[in-house]
């Protein structure tokens, strides 16, 4: 009588309150969204939405819609799941969310493998500042740099980073080189608003934790703006070492305070993460997050282990040798 993705969208558009936000989210046109809302009812005979011009309200009719389209999904899924697990080949979505720099740095060669051996699994992909936050309105996995985000997930810590403190030998020649914390008082700090509080804290070579409250001259959510902020000498940042590398290899950015190791505010290295709901993972996405770990947690130190597991799933094994097994 309906197909699911039109399940999916009515779903999305009372989730989202908006009929705008909800065909964004599906990669639709607002107004083709808009018109499978009012089909719907059509079908229906009943007003399911009344539109107002700031939000959208459901009705009596549209709740009880609601909680039949999410019961006729989540049986969907939980069928199709069941069957891939039993055959042992994943079908359906995954959902990932990821920071703008994982995303492109990791992403790519990742699921490419993961689709090579899994043709059948497709990919919604979302970068987002905030990754984890959109594990909470339905996505599967989030791929997180930074500390632990607070809420209902279960992480898994990939790998550590280091984050450097760092600024432009123009910059530095203009004012001075700090040998403590407490001396970016005294300088432009360039601060990432999302990710990064206005208190840094550092490790000491004894092991104590120092904070530094700061007074940002510029906020900004783009790591790569404040890049080149920083190349560019107004300010001193605290920024990732792998996305500043090559720029303290030609001298175009100094490290400063490298007695000082930045750590988040619970005292702890910096850490990519994999996030995802506290609730059971279907298969397919099972998979993937363990394809995720073996290609880049490898390696990894004891310190470094998990901080929640993830249910045992069978290795990647290529598409191809899938098939020679069946024959």
């Amino acid at each position: 009588m309906f197909d699911l993705d039109l399940l999916r969208l009515f779903v999305k558009v009372a989730e989202l309150g908006s009929i705008a936000a909800a065909a964004r989210a599906e990669g639709i046109s607002p107004s083709f969204a808009s018109r499978r809302i009012t089909a719907l009812e059509q079908t229906l005979n009943s007003r399911l939405v009344v539109r107002t011009t700031r939000n959208l309200m459901l009705t009596n009719a549209g709740q009880a819609c609601l909680s039949w389209a999410r019961d006729n999904l989540n049986r969907h899924d939980q069928l199709i799941d069941e069957l891939s697990s039993l055959e042992g080949v994943p079908r359906g979505v995954v959902r990932v969310a990821s920071h703008i720099y994982t995303g492109h740095t990791y992403l790519n060669d990742t699921i490419r493998e993961f689709r090579i051996a899994y043709p059948d699994v497709h990919f919604q992909i979302t970068i987002s500042d905030r990754p984890a936050r959109l594990v909470t309105e339905g996505y599967d996995i989030a791929i997180h740099s930074g500390p632990m985000p607070e809420g209902n997930f279960v992480g898994r810590r990939i790998r550590n980073y280091h984050r450097f403190v760092c600024a432009s030998p123009d910059y530095l020649g203009r004012h001075f080189v700090p040998v403590t914390p407490r001396d970016l008082d005294r300088l432009d700090i360039l601060n990432h608003s999302l990710n990064e509080p206005t208190t840094w804290h550092f490790r000491q070579e004894d092991g104590a934790v120092v904070m530094q409250p700061l007074r940002p001259v510029i906020e900004c959510n783009s790591y790569l703006l404040l890049r080149d902020l920083a190349l560019k000498g107004t300010g001193v940042i605290r920024i990732s070492e792998n996305m500043i590398g090559a720029e303290i290899a030609q001298g175009r950015l100094v490290r400063l305070l490298p007695r000082y190791r930045c750590v988040d505010p619970g005292g702890d290295d910096y850490a990519v993460r994999l996030v995802y709901p506290d609730r059971h993972l279907p298969f397919r996405v099972q998979l993937f997050a363990q394809h995720l770990l073996e290609r880049w947690g490898g390696g990894r130190s004891p310190e470094e282990e998990v901080e929640h597991t993830i249910p045992n799933v069978p290795p990647v094994v290529p598409h191809s040798e899938r098939q020679s097994e069946r024959l």
